[in-house]
């Protein structure tokens, strides 16, 4: 009898035990999925890490200057470039975008409804000129709210990037930390890998990015198409999206040339045919394919899934985090607990 209640104390330690592992879990996942788009917003800055990093390594081999320095100069560099194309192009393309603003009127209506704005018809509805007014206000402020949210999204990307780019050492630290120190080296390992693979796919499509707005923008202005230069633009930007953002920049090209007839608008869907195949068959191959091992199905649905899950960021950085998930598979798993030979960034890779 005496042996009965310690045995029943040791078994409501254990449920007890158990019961705050899974509620601790559960508040982590939870956790987790609240916090998703600002776990995407780090992940934006890593990329953008990434970038800063990529441009300083060459600096730094070619003038022998510190890393810090080599950082400066690769950021003096992008902002150079930005001031001088807005000042070459700044004007003509405002115009441009202003004028494919008008001509496609009808996605900031869709816009419009995503958000559950109403359009300003809607908003001046109202029983009396107070009514009217206040919606309006009510309207305007939540655009106004979307927009700085947008604005100051970027700006977190941006400035977070920076501080990584920086001081990346401590972060990569106080991530292993959280790993038990039997599995940090393959963790490091795999952080290393994913660090290579994020890096050839970012040059390759940030080329291949250059490469698609450039042939768009001219191939447009050939025909006659007006705004040219602004569905170029969009063009090159949406490339940063595999798969889908070719498919959504398609969507403008089709808006502005439907408003010109039927000869211009086969016109542009050929352009827009024809850029894709030496984008499908010539840039991406040579570029982006030579570099990440990601099978096209498994980009597709990543995109789409990242994007159902998490929205407009998962849409944005679904292929880059496709990339850092198929490291990690192949690394830990295929390699690390199958102990299968696993191919990594064109090396093949065993764990003993």
């Amino acid at each position: 009898m005496n042996d009965a209640a310690p045995t029943s104390a040791i078994s409501d330690i254990t449920f007890v035990r158990r019961l705050l592992i899974a509620a601790s879990i559960g508040a982590v996942v939870y956790a987790v999925w609240r916090l998703s788009d600002i776990i995407l917003l780090f992940f934006g800055s890593v990329l953008v890490a990434l970038m800063l990093r990529s441009l300083a390594a060459p600096i730094c081999a070619q003038t022998g200057l510190g890393e810090r320095w080599g950082l400066l100069l690769a950021g003096l560099l992008v902002l150079g470039v930005l001031c001088g194309t807005a000042l070459l192009f700044g004007a003509d393309l405002s115009q441009q975008l202003r004028g494919l603003s008008q001509r496609v009127s009808e996605t900031a209506r869709m816009l419009s409804e995503r958000l559950e704005l109403g359009s300003m018809a809607d908003l001046l509805k109202g029983s009396d000129p107070a009514s009217r007014l206040g919606n309006v206000i009510v309207g305007l402020f939540a655009w106004s709210s979307t927009i700085l949210s947008a604005i100051a999204s970027v700006l977190l990307v941006i400035f977070g990037g920076i501080y990584l780019a920086i001081q990346p050492r401590p972060y990569r630290k106080g991530f292993l930390a959280l790993v038990p120190p039997a599995y940090q080296d393959r963790a490091n390992a795999t952080l290393d890998d994913a660090h290579v693979a994020l890096g050839l796919w970012l040059r390759a499509q940030a080329m291949a990015m250059i490469l698609v707005g450039a042939l768009t923008g001219v191939a447009l202005w050939l025909i006659g198409l007006p705004s040219a230069l602004a569905l170029g633009l969009i063009a090159g930007l949406a490339e940063f999206v595999p798969i889908i953002g070719p498919i959504l920049a398609t969507i403008p090209v089709v808006m502005v040339a439907s408003s010109f007839g039927w000869n211009t608008l086969l016109l542009a869907l050929g352009v827009v045919v024809v850029v894709q195949q030496i984008e499908s068959n010539l840039i991406t191959p040579l570029l982006v394919g030579a570099t990440v091992d990601v099978p096209p199905a498994m980009g597709l649905f990543a995109i789409v899934a990242m994007g159902v899950l998490f929205g407009p960021l998962g849409l944005l950085f679904g292929f880059p985090l496709a990339i850092v998930i198929n490291v990690a598979v192949r690394r830990l798993y295929v390699a690390g607990t199958l102990g299968q030979p696993a191919e990594i960034n064109d090396r093949v890779v065993r764990e003993d």
